[in-house]
This record gives C-alpha cells, sequence and structure tokens, in this order.
C-alpha cells in the first residue's frame, strides 16, 4: 500500500552483496561489505533513517548500509527482477498488501524461531503480524501503519453554516451541498474531493454496508463485490462523489494534497501524513495550519464510524542475503521502540506496536487517525493479492462506474469475475 510524505531513503538499482556473512560470533572488526536496503519513497523521515544507520554503524563500523529509495508505481516489477536474481537487496519494506506474494513464492526469510528477539514482538499490531504470517510462519517485521479519515476546512464549514461535523454519510451528503452552494462560484470546487481510481477510501463504503472485496470458503476464493451489500456501498459512494466532487473520475489520489492546498476542496479522504504535505512550506500552503480538522469516515449507520482499510509496511529480509544477521540487527533499530517513537512523532503514522499508539493522542489531527485503525480491515491475504492490485481490478471498476460506463451491477459483476480468477490462479 502506499504512503507518505517526507522525503526518504528508498529501493531503487540492485547492488551486489559484498563481504562475509555476519554471525552473532563476529567481531565488528570481522565484518565488513555492503548491506543494501529499500525502503519506500516517503516511507519514514530522513531523520529516521539516519539515526538508525548511525546506531548501527556505531555497532558495526566497517559494514556501509545503503539504503535506496524506490517508488510504489513500479516497486512489484522492480521486486520481482530483484528477487528472481542472485543479490537481491538485504532488507526489503513490503506493502503489507505484497507479503503473501513473495513469502509464497520463497524471497523472505522465515523469521519465525526469532520472533521474540525483535523488541515489542508481543505487541505488534495484529493485522501487520498477520500480513507478515503465511503458512503459519513469519516472513517479515511490522514497520508502520496508517489509516484514513476525512480531512477538512473548518473556515470552509464555518463559513457554510455547518457547526458540527458529520456523523452518518447522510450528513455528509447534506454538509457537502451546504458546501457547494456557498461556493457555487466557484466552477472547480469540491465539497469533497474524490479521484476515480481511488479505491482505499472506497472499500469502506463497501464494509460499511456489509460487503467484502472477496470471500474464501474450502480453499476457493469469490470475488463479492457484486453482492447486494457491496453494490449498496458502492451506490451510496456514487452519489455522494457525483454530487460533491470535481476531482478527475479517472485520475487517482496521488497528487490530492497539493490540489487540496490550493483552496478549492473542502474535504479529502486522506493519511495522516497528508497533513504535513498539504502545510508543507514548498510543496502546500503553511497558512492552512490552523484551518485544517478531521473526522473519522463516517458509516451509514449515524453515530457509527466505516471500517477503514488499515495499509502500511513490513521489513523483510531476503532469503538469498548473505547477510542476514546484520539485516536482521538494522531491522531491529527501525522497528524497535526507540524509532518507531520517532516514526509517530515525527513521521506522523501509526506505529508498529499498541503499546505507542497514544504517543499523538494529545494531537487533535493524528489522534483521530489512530483512533480510525481500530475499526480497520484488510483485503485479502493471498498470495495474488498483488496481482489483482496490478490489474488494477478494483480502479478500473470505479472509473466504470463513477463515468457512467458500467452500471454498477454491470461493473461489479466484472469485477468479481476477475478478482475469482486472479485469486484462484495457481502460481
Amino acid at each position: 500500500m502506499r504512503f507518505k510524505t517526507l522525503p526518504v531513503a528508498l529501493f531503487g538499482a540492485l547492488l551486489a552483496v559484498a563481504g562475509c556473512s555476519s554471525s552473532a560470533g563476529n567481531t565488528p572488526a570481522q565484518e565488513s561489505g555492503t548491506l543494501t536496503v529499500w525502503l519506500m519513497n516517503g516511507s519514514a523521515p530522513q531523520s529516521v533513517v539516519d539515526g538508525v544507520n548511525a546506531d548501527f554503524n556505531a555497532k558495526h563500523p566497517n559494514v556501509k548500509v545503503d539504503v535506496q529509495i524506490q517508488q510504489w508505481s513500479d516497486v512489484t516489477t522492480k521486486l520481482d527482477t530483484a528477487y528472481a536474481g542472485s543479490t537481491p537487496p538485504d532488507v526489503v519494506e513490503l506493502g503489507n498488501t505484497l507479503v503473501a506474494k513473495y513469502a509464497a513464492a520463497g524471497a523472505l526469510e522465515d523469521i519465525s524461531g526469532k520472533k521474540g528477539s525483535f523488541e515489542g514482538s508481543a505487541s505488534w499490531l495484529q493485522s501487520l503480524t498477520e500480513s507478515c504470517t503465511f503458512g503459519g510462519k513469519l516472513y517479515c517485521v511490522p514497520y508502520y501503519a496508517g489509516s484514513r479519515a476525512v480531512i477538512y476546512r473548518k473556515d470552509m464549514f464555518t463559513a457554510a453554516g455547518i457547526t458540527n461535523t458529520p456523523a452518518s454519510t447522510d450528513e455528509l451528503l447534506t454538509d457537502g451541498q451546504k458546501l457547494m452552494t456557498a461556493n457555487a462560484s466557484d466552477s472547480n470546487f469540491s465539497a469533497l474531493y474524490f479521484p476515480g481510481k481511488y479505491w482505499y477510501a472506497a472499500a469502506p463504503f463497501v464494509w460499511d454496508f456489509g460487503g467484502d472485496i472477496a470471500t474464501q470458503s474450502g480453499g476457493q476464493w469469490k470475488g463479492s463485490l457484486d453482492s447486494s451489500q457491496a453494490q449498496q456501498g458502492l451506490t451510496s459512494l456514487k452519489g455522494i462523489v457525483d454530487k460533491l466532487s470535481r476531482a478527475d473520475k479517472t485520475g487517482d489520489e496521488l497528487k490530492q494534497d497539493q490540489a487540496f492546498a490550493q483552496g478549492h476542496i473542502a474535504m479529502i479522504v486522506a493519511n495522516g501524513w497528508e497533513v504535513g504535505v498539504i502545510t508543507d512550506p514548498k510543496a502546500g500552503d503553511p497558512s492552512l495550519k490552523d484551518k485544517l480538522g478531521v473526522f473519522p469516515i463516517p458509516s451509514h449507520t449515524a453515530g457509527k464510524t466505516a471500517p477503514v482499510f488499515l495499509g502500511g509496511s513490513d521489513l523483510g529480509i531476503s532469503a538469498k542475503s548473505k547477510m542476514q544477521g546484520l539485516a536482521q540487527e538494522w531491522v531491529k533499530l527501525l522497528a524497535g521502540v526507540k524509532f518507531q517513537t520517532q516514526m509517530a512523532t515525527v513521521g506522523q503514522v501509526i506505529p508498529n506496536n499498541t503499546t505507542l499508539l497514544d504517543l499523538n493522542a494529545n494531537n487533535p489531527l493524528l489522534g483521530t487517525f489512530a483512533a480510525a485503525a481500530k475499526n480497520s480491515r484488510f483485503v485479502p491475504n493471498s498470495p495474488n493479492w498483488a496481482n489483482v492490485e496490478s490489474a488494477n481490478v478494483l480502479q478500473d471498476m470505479l472509473v466504470s462506474i463513477f463515468t457512467g460506463k458500467q452500471t454498477i451491477p454491470a461493473a461489479t459483476s466484472a469485477a468479481s469475475s476477475q478478482i475469482s480468477t486472479i485469486l484462484n490462479a495457481k502460481s
């Protein structure tokens, strides 16, 4: 799943791993070579990466840590190539929806027997732990999580006469129409900016009505977006998008923060770290800092919230790594309490440990995102799920619905059939 805001060190071109392997018995003088780490663009503040490397090199001064930046847009292609080769990166950040694919392919080291050596492993976030688990074995370490909520302009709400945030989808639509009326002179205005391919924000509407993306029975997967419950949720969402959004119905959400900062949008569905992008002096508008508020995605049942997709990343160690001992030590640092605390307070993400979830509780913006994560869902935990994402099944379905190319029954039927085929395919 994609995340974050602050530029960071990450994925890149493959480098051959030189040097001898590390074991607990090696002395620092005997350890040398390059530890190659791939992290995703925007996953961690540079200060966190620098801190991890400094602590690691204090113990292993002769080991160079090469942290490379990768982009979400082409990461699966690069991962496929890297893991097929003989010298993949030693440590890899994986979106939590990708782990099952690479665990099933034997690309990741089984670290089940080492779980207890990772600080705080007994209280890792359950959903991230589940994403690291395949066939009853542990193949990665939870890194961070992220949930979505609605970021809104408090000043625009006030100007439109809205005194409270919406407590149901009906109120969301009503308030949105008030905002559209109050800003009728702005032809670019969106009360709720909702790009057509934004499936992470669409899934809560499906789940809220009791629908699901796919279900499993007897070892077989069945796409279920064509269920009556899922169609209800998508019908509700389409009504909101039709009336409140002037976003590109064929576009994605990658530039929604910059769009929000331009002043023609009252609400977006976003991750907590996106507050930082919106108010960034270079990429956004710092004057909006005190004008922003956050509320959970409301349910169609008044007073409740919709389940949100719990995204995030995990840290895997390549099965072919020649430096597995050192790779584990580097991961232990980034996944440990010291740097997870910084990930939460500086990076503004949800840390990997339940004992740290209240770090931003007093922050009226970030605390809402952490609270939203308590009512969360995940995608089908199948090795083939990554193929559903790369095939753009959900994105294409939503575009067809929002543009009117297909009816909701037709679009969901086609998507469900495609999902069934992909998830049940033999690797």
